[in-house]
């Protein structure tokens, strides 16, 4: 307990010294101290990359300086100096204030965007059990942070599948940023949601180790609230208090001499965790991305011929029909999984529980926010999540796609289903601009089908990619265009396939999606009715558009020539492809009720006539343009 003590004292001197968010980061001190230097946990550097290592979210990011110096300790920063250490977060620092994954070996997860880190930390133990490694996953919480509604969707998760290998540690100082918490009501509110619940004085170094250390035999999911203090160690008016919020004034810490303090917690540790010295000599080592096996899924190309009518909801079920038990995917969907089509895959192998961790399908229930996020807690570690849920629904989901999937650029597969108007469920399940949302969102490979085949092959690029991917499919049955060996023949390194061509068009019309038909219908139509050519571009993938080169651009879109774009999502995404002034059809506002799909569409201006109307009319004003002007006098100098 001594030792203990000497590492504790130094690494709250070393938070007091660095001065961020100085009162958050000594609350957690002894908690850390118990977890990483107890040797009751296998998070100390020789389980560094090892799959079976015990892993750690610090959910609450804002108060890194402790993490920081625990992981320095162990050696997992390498052979970075003390006097460098201390300048985290400072400009051109390779360590942020914030933890971030892959900046750093030791950090599982980029937090700071609370709420966030309990549901990342379920995907990793589902993963570990599904691997039936023994590892134990420990997240800790600030107590404001369990304000979060996030954070009440992964309580009731981790209950329901039987989580085991997870432990909350809720850091009770009182304090949010400086509004008071209710940390009376913190344990009986995790066992209110299941949790087996305990509280503990977060500043006795005993207790906290001997609660930790009992956490590992539960039969269920732990929460360990811990009754702490803000500014732990500060002098009046900060200990105890949300003035330690920023930075504290050097008289208000106490007198230490934090190099001496660090030379004695080098040498505690260095007598516990024997490998720790040389780690700390040695080049940084990052954690190696697990070996992935995503099959690429094979269909029978006869299945679906064209002209073909094939139901949306059987494109879920078709697209994860071969998915076998002892693949690296995981399919999860919310509550509605009848929508998405996956149900015979959970009347095949049932859902995923503790007590069935072989499935291959996950039935989350509605918390959206939740499935995200454990979706890339398993991805980081080897499993490949795909979650399938209506568009209208991902705006639930958009700032953990952002902070748990996008940002550190996890290869999780998120296909939403029933894209476009909202059918006979009406304007309430339209996704209206959730798709523009998501096309800005830096660091999706974005991908859009209109037929079954077009959705096999694109499902496959998605397996292959190394990054977030977003399947986007129809809401209404689509006639299958082409049969899937030819659709398997088309590249896929552009975004756009030519559905329709002519080597001089007369108009370029862009579309993708559900949209596909009516342009189609449009330009047979004009070449029959007006003797217009007009080449159609499906753009199947506007990121991989957006990112070719200009030459390319112009090959499909020629200078010149007259283009408009057609498009069941907000006009401006494919219109960004478009010359200004173009026609830009898309959905602006939230659609109506009722239907068929069809009759939505021509209610909403998307209909075949208002395609036909626009086109005739730039493709006139250019054949203005062209004919010489008329000649004759003039006596007006």
């Amino acid at each position: 307990m001594n030792e203990l003590k000497t590492v504790a004292t130094a690494t709250a001197h070393f938070a007091m010294a660095r001065n961020f968010h100085v009162g958050g980061s000594l609350s957690p001190v002894e908690f850390l101290t118990a977890l990483y230097f107890s040797g009751d946990h296998h998070l100390d550097v020789t389980w560094r990359g090892r799959a079976d290592r015990d892993k750690y979210i610090h959910s609450k990011g804002h108060t890194a300086a402790a993490l920081w110096f625990s992981l320095w300790l162990h050696g997992y920063l390498g052979d970075l100096s003390l006097t460098d250490l201390s300048r985290f977060g400072s400009f051109g620092h390779r360590l942020p204030r914030i933890p971030q994954r892959d900046i750093a070996a030791g950090i599982e997860m980029t937090t700071g965007s609370l709420g966030q880190g309990l549901s990342f930390g379920l995907g990793l133990a589902l993963a570990d059990r599904r691997a039936h490694r023994p590892s134990h996953t420990f997240v800790l919480l600030g107590d404001a942070e369990c304000n979060e509604g996030q954070v009440w969707e992964a309580a009731q998760t981790a209950v329901r599948l039987g989580l085991a290998n997870v432990t909350v540690v809720i850091d009770g100082n009182g304090f949010g940023s400086h509004m008071t918490t209710d940390r009376d009501l913190l344990t009986s509110m995790w066992e209110g949601f299941g949790w087996a619940a305990k509280e503990v004085d977060g500043h006795d170094l005993e207790a906290v180790c001997a609660a930790l250390a009992a956490v590992r035999t539960s039969a269920g999911p732990n929460a360990l609230v811990l009754r702490t203090e803000k500014g732990h160690g500060l002098h009046p008016p900060f200990a105890g208090t949300p003035n330690a919020g920023g930075a504290v004034a050097p008289q208000f810490r106490p007198t230490f001499s934090l190099t001496d303090e660090v030379a004695s917690a080098l040498t505690v540790v260095g007598r516990r965790f024997p490998s720790a010295r040389s780690a700390r000599m040695s080049v940084p080592h990052l954690t190696p991305t697990p070996s992935r096996r995503s099959p690429t899924l094979v269909w029978d190309p006869a299945l679906h011929r064209r002209g073909d009518v094939v139901n949306t909801k059987s494109f879920a079920q078709e697209l994860v029909r071969l998915v076998k038990p002892d693949s690296d995917l995981l399919v999860a969907s919310p509550d509605a999984i009848r929508n998405s089509g996956l149900l015979p895959l959970l009347e095949r192998d049932g859902t995923w529980t503790w007590d069935n961790p072989s499935s291959v399908v996950l039935e989350h229930a509605i918390a959206e926010q939740d499935l995200a996020s454990l979706a890339a807690g398993a991805t980081s570690i080897g499993l490949r999540a795909v979650v399938f849920l209506m568009e209208g629904f991902v705006w639930r989901m958009l700032d953990s796609l952002r902070q748990s999937i996008c940002f550190p650029a996890l290869p999780v597969i998120v296909v939403g289903t029933s894209a476009g108007v909202g059918e006979d469920l009406g304007p309430m399940a339209q996704s209206d601009s959730c798709f523009a949302a998501l096309s800005s969102m830096h660091g999706w490979t974005i991908f859009e089908a209109y037929d079954i085949n077009e959705a096999k092959v694109l499902f496959n690029e998605a397996l292959a990619a190394t990054g977030p991917t977003y399947l986007r499919l129809p809401t209404e049955p689509m006639p299958v265009h082409a049969d899937l060996d030819d659709v398997l023949a088309r590249d896929t390194a552009i975004g756009a396939w030519v559905m329709v061509d002519h080597d001089k068009p007369d108009l370029v019309l862009l579309t993708a999606g559900s949209m596909v038909p009516t342009a189609l219908i449009a330009a047979s139509e004009l070449k029959d009715r007006d003797g217009l050519s007009a080449r159609v571009l499906n753009v199947f993938s506007v990121t991989r558009l957006a990112a070719a080169s200009q030459s390319t651009i112009s090959t499909l879109l020629p200078p010149g020539v007259p283009a408009m774009s057609l498009h069941n999502a907000p006009p401006h995404i494919l219109g960004s492809f478009v010359p200004r002034g173009s026609p830009t059809f898309g959905l602006s506002g939230y659609g109506y009720c009722g239907g068929p799909p069809s009759r939505l569409y021509e209610a909403s201006g998307l209909g075949v006539l208002d395609v036909l109307s626009a086109a005739r009319e730039i493709t006139d004003d250019r054949a203005c343009r062209a004919r010489p002007a008329a000649t004759g006098s003039s006596t007006d100098g």
